[in-house]
């Protein structure tokens, strides 16, 4: 078989990408890329293709489904730089909260070497501290006062069991990656829905709570420490706040 310059066959485009060849069908029935073909009717996939590979890979890590992904590369052109930048954000928010547990876990292990024994309270802090480490990001630590300022100790513990931070990460990051785009597109539309399901979810429908959360979010905005941290931007919100006014008036 002889495959043109620049292009891959199925099996080398699977192995490239961390894929399977199953996996690669599975993208194509969805109408989510579309395979060149040899003279003799072997799939063979070009730089485009690999370009649009990438975008799916990485749409499903954000833990979108097929359905939703086809959506999103059907609807607009899709700003590979946006999403380059939006996978970058969230790998080094991990490695923050990494390194920082691993700091934690060196400090106590030093002491244990020279021969100290942690307290009880040391170890239910290291306990907390470690796994903030890993649940809480960064900008969630910095605006704390402000939590603490707007919220009872019982609005936080609500809010803690309802917060599903990787639902979250992954729809504030479909939504960047949505921005520029026609808010009453189907994409957006579909975001805007699921949007307002996870803040009914996430306040339990109390509009006190709700308003309590914006609030914190204006202070994070008016805070220059805070400001560039915070993953919802003004923009963002605004997209979506369009978008759910968009799916609002669809309504009969």
């Amino acid at each position: 078989m002889t495959v043109p310059p620049l292009f891959r066959t199925a099996g080398e485009t699977a192995r490239l990408l961390g894929l399977t060849v199953k996996a690669l069908r599975v993208f194509e029935r969805h109408g989510l890329v579309q395979a060149q073909r040899t003279a003799v009717g072997w799939r063979v996939y070009g730089p485009n293709e690999l370009v649009r590979l990438h975008q799916i890979i990485w749409l499903k890590r954000l833990g979108l489904k097929l359905t939703q992904i086809g959506t999103i590369l059907h609807d607009q052109r899709v700003d590979l730089d946006r999403l380059l930048a939006l996978q970058q954000e969230v790998l080094l928010d991990r490695k923050r909260s990494i390194d920082q547990a691993l700091r934690l876990l060196g400090k106590a292990r030093a002491k244990l070497t020279l021969g100290e024994a942690l307290s009880a309270d040391e170890l239910i802090a290291l306990t907390k501290d470690v796994a903030m480490t890993r649940e809480i990001p960064d900008w969630v630590k910095k605006i704390s006062p402000s939590v603490d300022r707007h919220l009872s100790e019982a609005d936080k513990e609500e809010l803690k069991a309802r917060f599903d931070g990787e639902a979250w990460r992954n729809i504030i990051a479909e939504a960047k990656s949505l921005l520029g785009t026609d808010p009453a597109a189907p994409a957006a539309l579909a975001l805007a829905g699921r949007w307002k399901e996870m803040t009914a979810a996430l306040t339990g429908g109390n509009q006190d709570v709700k308003d309590k959360l914006k609030n914190i979010q204006q202070d994070a905005w008016a805070n220059p420490n805070t400001a560039q941290t915070s993953p919802v931007t003004p923009d963002v919100l605004e997209f979506v706040r369009t978008a759910i006014a968009k799916l609002e008036e669809q309504k009969p």
